[in-house]
């Protein structure tokens, strides 16, 4: 490891010069180094950050990278990914995701990293899978943002519906980041008090429709402007101070179920302390037999989805 925090970053689209912007601006990294495949990009990004870091007085040293700064990273972060211009569904680009894990996480093993993998690559829980695959790390240190994004969107429309702060929700969506995610309303609380104190006939129609408004909210950003990237990369954000910092803070996290939430052998998103060591302990909160078998049904759905990277790793 480094002598401060030094973070690698891989892959530096949207998602991953959204998220270097908000690194530098947080001062939690003393180096950042990012790699990605268009050298032209990498050092246009990597000169403009360090711009920025000269006019909010960051710590942070941040260069062009090679694999070989993985050797003393603090933390590995992947933000690689298909363009998301023309993607009808996240499931589309797993065979070419699965690709990218496959030419670069064997250079990040060999170059003689141990720590933790923090991936925003989607399909995330899919993709995290084969992370695990490739590297042979042991399974709570591959952490994905999981279902992070989702539960932002569903406090953030609980807040509008309900008229009150969304620092006051607390609600969550589990499962898939994707088309089977899984709101989950059994718990969802202002403080404490029930959700349906502040929002009047909360039925199972309504309850389907705003899990449609939240899968389909990427949607939209992309058809507007071609990418969702400013919420993802906060979102990656929390994740890198929780592991930088020790914080045990609980995130929605793609993280192996062994047995939680009545399922295993995947990773999927669920509420997990993450801290130094990646995903040290999954929570299972209590939900309602509607919430389990749609989140049984997001598993299988999963399971599934990584027959199709499966080709790509043992090919």
């Amino acid at each position: 490891m480094s002598n401060g925090n030094k973070v690698v970053l891989i892959g530096d689209g949207f998602v991953g010069s959204s998220y270097a912007f908000a690194l530098i601006n947080s001062g939690l990294a003393t180096e950042l180094a990012i790699i990605d495949i268009r050298k032209d990009k990498e050092l246009a990004d990597v000169n403009d950050l360090l711009d920025a870091t000269v006019l909010t007085s960051s710590p942070t040293i941040v260069k062009t990278g090679t694999f070989e700064d993985c050797k003393d990273a603090d933390l590995v972060v992947l933000a690689y990914g298909n363009s998301q211009k023309n993607l009808v569904n996240r499931l589309n680009d797993i065979k070419i995701a699965s690709q990218m894990v496959v030419d670069t996480i064997p250079q990040v093993v060999e170059a003689g990293y141990d720590g933790v993998i923090l991936l925003a690559t989607n399909p995330v829980d899919v993709i995290a899978r084969v992370v695990a695959e490739v590297s042979g790390f042991p399974k709570e240190k591959i952490v994905g943002t999981g279902t992070s994004l989702d539960t932002a969107r569903f406090n953030q429309y609980l807040a509008l519906e309900s008229k009150l702060n969304v620092s006051d929700i607390n609600a969550y969506v589990i499962g898939e980041h994707g088309n089977s995610s899984v709101a989950v309303w059994s718990n969802a609380n202002v403080n404490g008090i029930n959700i349906r104190e502040f929002i009047d006939k909360i039925d199972d129609d309504y309850k389907d429709e705003v899990g449609e408004l939240i899968r389909d909210k990427a949607f939209k950003i992309i058809k507007g402007k071609g990418a969702t990237h400013f919420g993802i990369a906060n979102c990656l954000l929390a994740f890198t101070k929780a592991i930088l910092l020790d914080e045990k803070r609980v995130l929605m996290a793609s993280s192996y179920l062994n047995g939680e939430y009545k399922n295993k052998g995947l990773y999927t998103g669920v509420p997990t302390i993450i801290g130094k060591n990646g995903a040290e302990k999954i929570l299972e909160m209590p939900i309602d037999d509607r919430e389990q078998k749609m989140f049984d049904k997001s598993c299988k759905d999963l399971n599934e989805n990584y027959k199709l990277a499966l080709e790509v790793i043992n090919k």
